[in-house]
């Protein structure tokens, strides 16, 4: 089977994520953030630990014309060592646009569009094929939330930057998102 490549990523790929082609000038610094805050600093948010990034946060250029096409928070979740968040679709949100900041041989992150639930293994999935995330240093993704994702950390704790839009999943889609990013190539400005 031969693979068709678009913008150059694999065409099998594009329904879940789509990678930003431009590195991150601000990941060291975030990733430095996440590692020396302080225990307080650190908020529950959908079962992880978040901090907020600030405005006075040194960030990608970029990110200026994405917040005025559509205004966002963004954070840095951590996810402790040989821990994993199980299979599923977000709530809210209908994209995301993440950025894993350490941890990228011992962390997993997957999508099965063909996952079913059970009450139990007879009426669910107990073995299926998934696409697998493959995130980079540096490197910024466009995140389909609204298919079913998971993320298996090991070794130590995980820490992603991730943008959530204001705009919620029925204002704002990946696939809305990603035909934006593509024509207005916010990165090259």
């Amino acid at each position: 089977m031969h693979a068709k490549v678009h913008l150059g990523i694999l065409m099998e790929t594009v329904e879940y994520y789509f990678k930003i082609p431009d590195e991150s000038i601000a990941s060291e610094v975030m990733y430095l953030r996440a590692i020396t805050a302080r225990k307080e600093s650190w908020i529950n948010y959908y079962n992880f630990k978040a901090i907020e990034v600030k405005d006075d946060w040194v960030v990608d250029p970029w990110w200026k014309y994405l917040y005025e096409a559509h205004p966002f928070k963004a954070g840095i979740i951590k996810l402790e060592a040989n821990t994993y968040y199980d299979w599923h679709i977000d709530t809210d949100r209908g994209v995301g646009v993440n950025m894993l900041l350490n941890n990228w041989e011992g962390s997993h992150c997957m999508f099965n569009p063909n996952l079913k639930r059970g009450a139990n293994v007879a009426h669910g999935n107990v073995t299926d094929k998934f696409i697998e995330l493959k995130y980079k240093p540096q490197t910024y993704y466009i995140f389909n939330t609204q298919v079913a994702h998971t993320v298996y950390n090991f070794k130590e704790p995980r820490y992603l930057l991730s943008v959530d839009f204001k705009e919620d999943r029925t204002k704002l889609s990946y696939k809305q998102l990603l035909k934006e990013i593509k024509h207005e190539r916010w990165w090259e400005k």
